[in-house]
């Protein structure tokens, strides 16, 4: 039986595109700690992942620190600096922070970047590794991978919240290809009485785990071929998923099971309450409410936009869910009576693809639209609702869709950009989703599709002598006339040619200009190959300044 493991899922995919991530709500349900790249409306925050809190007040902003490098003068392999936060945990004596560090390359191997914030009401203190804490307990348990590759050895210690001593777990060695998987957030993985669960990955056939405590040899997981993911906050209880049996509870005391979903169904992101008593996971896009006494599963949410992600409080009463929209409900447990804290919130997700200028740039987000609209030639700077912005300047849109939007980046800018998404929301504390990225300048022109005289497309050649050939590229920047942006180049004379004189070695240029017709800023360049046949590079010149080489090409007398 082949099936995807949750926690595989959560470790080694790249994150589900989301509004509001990391979830974390208080034991008796009345806030929800959970990260988000957005800023409130009006306010001077740092772009990157930021804390906040959406409670009885609202929506507050509880932790941010702008980006920072890795301290100068750093050796290589080294991490340090701050990128942004990723997730929280939350009990009642503090509150884990993961956040992600910049690393100094080069490098052989990916640094490891994690690292937790513990803030307390006594301060706060950084330390390396994902960091999971108790309920209401004591103690802390440190995750530390000495890389950020999947399998990387991961070292394990007890964290004592009240002498800050730290101390390691002696967690046996898995053999290849068994590894220990970091937990994923939103599952506690700590007791109060400082009991941990160790997951062994190994595939569909040799999962396994263990049971570690200070002081204690480590027990191993009492169900076959499973990995532990949650464990309640007396450890009484433990949450299993296994690629046979499916989801399940263990009852630690006696050592019986009680099967929750089967494993022909998916069960993504499952979280246990810290008193044990239900299970919230996501199937087929919406969010399941499971007894683990009873084994009982309902439905809580029939949204048609899905749930992206969905915790649940310490004493179980209440769950909050993520929507597609980014819509953060919470939701009674008892009667399934749903209350929007959040409303619509559209986003773009902080990673963004490598981006020419003059050609078309896609960003990924969520809640962007209901709906795909397509623009038309000449293309406008918005889309049904939304408008779009580099820097302070509109540009002209191409596509919008409920989970991306393309766009032309102008010709004429590159560096450092700030891409904004003017797509109002509803009912949302957010402002506009932006991000921060940049579009390396095109330094000297670069060749593309070649075509043969009679349009046919080659590589390389072979091409004759004396033979008309049709390049495609990009970078020879202003033309006359100029095209206004997201208007289609001419296709009749008067053609939009370079502004510049451009020449080339061995060939003839016979055309220089933007290819007739397109929206994006591709430029045509015609050349009648010379009479020097062979191997041979085609340097050129614009104005006859510096020489750069444009085609390699096999000429054939």
């Amino acid at each position: 039986m082949k099936r995807r493991s949750a926690v595989l899922a959560a470790l080694f995919a790249r994150a589900v595109l989301e509004q509001f991530s990391g979830l974390s709500s208080t034991g008796d349900g009345t806030s929800l700690y959970f990260v988000t790249t957005l800023r409130l409306k009006g306010a001077a925050q740092p772009r990157n992942g930021k804390v906040f809190v959406a409670g009885a007040q609202g929506v507050t902003l509880f932790r941010a620190r702008d980006a920072a490098g890795v301290p100068p003068n750093s050796p290589p392999c080294t991490a340090g600096g701050f990128a942004g936060y990723l997730s929280a945990e939350t009990s009642t004596v503090a509150a884990a922070l993961l956040f992600q560090t910049n690393a100094q390359g080069p490098c052989s191997y990916p640094v490891n970047t994690n690292a937790t914030e513990i803030v307390s009401a006594v301060g706060s203190m950084s330390v390396p590794g994902i960091v999971r804490l108790s309920a209401g307990g004591r103690y802390a348990v440190v995750y530390l991978s000495a890389t950020s590759r999947p399998f990387s050895a991961v070292s394990i210690s007890y964290l004592d919240l009240q002498t800050g001593a730290q101390t390691p777990a002696p967690v046996p060695v898995p053999g290849f290809p068994q590894y220990i998987q970091p937990p994923y957030a939103g599952a506690r993985v700590v007791a109060n009485d400082g009991t941990a669960l160790v997951a062994i990955g190994g595939g569909s056939t040799l999962n396994a785990g263990y049971l570690i405590r200070p002081g204690a040899d480590p027990q191993l997981f009492a169900v076959p071929n499973a990995l532990p993911i949650a464990i309640d906050a007396g450890a009484t209880k433990v949450l299993y998923q296994s690629p046979i049996q499916g989801l399940g509870v263990l009852d630690v005391r006696s050592g019986q099971t009680t099967p929750l979903a089967s494993a022909e169904l998916d069960a993504d992101g499952p979280v246990m309450s810290d008193d044990g008593r239900r299970v919230v996971f996501r199937r087929g896009g919406q969010a399941h409410l499971v007894d683990t006494d009873t084994g009982m599963d309902r439905v809580l949410t029939s949204d048609p936009a899905q749930i992206s992600a969905a915790a649940i409080s310490g004493d179980a009463s209440t769950v909050y869910a993520v929507t597609g929209r980014g819509v953060l409900l919470k939701i009674s447990a008892d009667s399934g009576a749903a209350a929007e804290v959040i409303g619509h919130t559209p986003y773009l997700d902080p990673v963004v693809g490598s981006l020419v200028p003059g050609f078309t740039a896609t960003l990924l987000g969520s809640g962007l639209s209901d709906s795909v609209v397509h623009g038309t030639v000449p293309l406008n700077p918005y889309l049904g609702n939304v408008t779009m912005w580099v820097g302070e300047r509109k540009v002209p849109m191409i596509e919008l869709a409920p989970t991306y939007l393309r766009f032309l980046l102008p010709w004429d800018i590159s560096g450092d950009l700030r891409l904004l998404a003017e797509a109002p929301g509803d009912n949302t504390p957010f402002d506009y989703p932006e991000v921060e990225t940049t579009a390396p300048p095109i330094s000297f022109p670069r060749a593309g599709a070649i075509a043969r005289q009679d349009w046919t497309q080659t590589y390389s050649g072979p091409v004759n002598t004396g033979e008309y050939i049709h390049v495609w590229a990009a970078g020879f920047g202003a033309v006359s006339p100029e095209v206004p942006e997201g208007a289609a180049a001419p296709s009749a004379e008067p053609f939009s040619r370079l502004t510049r004189t451009l020449a080339c070695s061995n060939a003839e240029v016979t055309y220089a200009g933007l290819a007739p017709g397109t929206v994006e800023r591709a430029y045509q360049i015609d050349l009648r190959i010379g009479p020097t046949p062979g191997y041979q590079k085609f340097t050129c010149t614009l104005d006859g300044a510096d020489p750069f080489v444009f085609l390699t090409l096999n000429v054939v007398q």
